[in-house]
């Protein structure tokens, strides 16, 4: 582990004054929210400063206990440091669009996205090694005596007939400078970041070049772009070019924040539904979920336009998203993922789902069991979160939402194994 201080703390939980004191400088008006308990922490990732470290992992990642003892004694942070910047780069590198709005997160304070392709770029390639030929009139190069011939200018001289200047051609060396521009990139990136990156640094020279002059090396990288058709090549040059515009020289510190955690945990427990899960005990309510992870199952957020009228134009209709709509058999499921702290009041949404959709898809009697999934620091854990009265029911219904609660590390951990 490295000589940084490091403090940890977790989405969601109450902001100390010892931290707020620390770090105050470094906050944004998004990192912290306020509730009637005090001031908590409203993000995941990391704040890095020229001595010290804030860690914020998502909700539940530690136990209260474990999140105490970590701070006094972090023997493995460095286990849970790479645990959370897989997730980073896992949502980067991910092509759903659901996590668009993640990837701006990440990359608004630091150019990750164009430093994972061109990483990838330098992982599968190499270093950049594709020249390019000139044909120009003058003396450097080798003559093309047909192009010569065709086009240099007639001199005689002394009765003589001279073609002068000659057309040369000239190997341009771009791969030189791009190269460089690649090793920049990827030196720098695991410098900054050398507590969490466990990569091997690039073996080539690069001071020669002003990489302080952002606008001189984007210029150049314009104008060798122009002269490169592939689109492996293209793209490579495309991803110099934003981490150059949106590298930044002048901030003292680092961070990486995420403030939308949720939509990870909602990607996250699709992954693991759809691999994992194996039914819904009757006798007991629990959830079963098997080991081996190959199932295949469709479990898919779903848009339900409920409006009639939805095809007038000009009419605004609205309509329903549940996150996890799957239809198997005899049993339906209706899910939703909530990256809660804690439930504090009844979800009058996930009740709305079900009686809007217990008779769609319904031309023989299916089960309909509804569930919310949340985030827990310990084993998964069941619990009622609403029981309609049998008073309130239509003849032979049940209708219950189980609130199921699943081990956070565990859940990123196995998401992870599926990258």
């Amino acid at each position: 582990m490295s000589n940084y201080k490091y403090t940890i703390v977790q989405d969601g939980t109450l902001l100390k004054k010892d931290i707020e004191k620390k770090y105050k400088s470094y906050f944004t008006y998004r990192d912290i929210k306020s509730s009637n308990k005090g001031d908590y922490f409203n993000f995941v990732g990391f704040i890095f400063t020229e001595q010290e470290t804030l860690v914020s992992f998502p909700k539940h990642f530690f136990s209260e206990e474990d999140l105490s003892e970590i701070n006094k004694n972090p023997l493995n942070l460095d286990t849970y440091l790479e645990l959370l910047f897989k997730i980073i780069q896992k949502s980067m590198s991910s092509k759903n669009k659901r996590l668009f709005q993640v990837k701006q997160e990440i990359n608004k304070s630091y150019p990750f996205e164009a430093f994972f392709n061109i990483y990838q770029y330098y992982q599968k390639y190499g270093l950049f090694t594709q020249e390019r030929e000139i044909k120009k009139f003058g003396y450097n190069g080798k003559v093309l005596w047909k192009d010569t011939f065709n086009k240099s200018p007639l001199v005689i001289n002394n009765g003589n007939l001279l073609f002068m200047p000659p057309m040369v051609r000239m190997r341009v060396t771009d791969y030189v400078f791009i190269s460089k521009c690649m090793t920049y990139v990827i030196n720098t990136t695991i410098d900054k970041f050398h507590f969490l990156f466990k990569l091997p640094r690039v073996s080539l020279e690069y001071k020669d070049i002003d990489f302080n002059n952002s606008e001189k090396i984007i210029k150049n990288l314009m104008q060798i772009k122009q002269y490169h058709f592939k689109d492996i090549h293209l793209r490579l040059i495309e991803d110099l070019i934003v981490y150059f515009k949106n590298q930044n020289h002048g901030n003292k510190h680092l961070e990486i924040k995420i403030y939308s955690f949720h939509l990870i945990w909602e990607d996250m427990i699709k992954d693991y539904l759809n691999k994992y899960f194996s039914k819904i005990n009757d006798d007991n309510e629990e959830i079963i979920f098997e080991n081996t992870g190959d199932k295949k199952h469709n479990f898919q957020k779903r848009e339900f336009e409920l409006d009639s009228r939805r095809n007038i134009k000009a009419l605004k209709t609205y309509k329903i998203e549940p996150d996890y709509y799957f239809k198997d058999g005899k049993n339906k499921y209706i899910f939703d993922a909530k990256y809660y702290t804690e439930v504090k009041k009844l979800d009058y949404k996930q009740i709305t789902y079900y009686f809007l959709l217990k008779n769609f898809e319904n031309d023989r009697k299916l089960k309909i069991y509804n569930a919310l999934i949340l985030p827990t620091s310990e084993s998964g854990i069941k619990n009622i979160h609403f029981d309609l009265d049998e008073e309130f029911c239509e003849v032979d219904e049940e209708f219950k939402i189980v609130e199921y609660y699943l081990n956070m590390q565990s859940i990123i951990q196995i998401y992870l194994n599926n990258y």
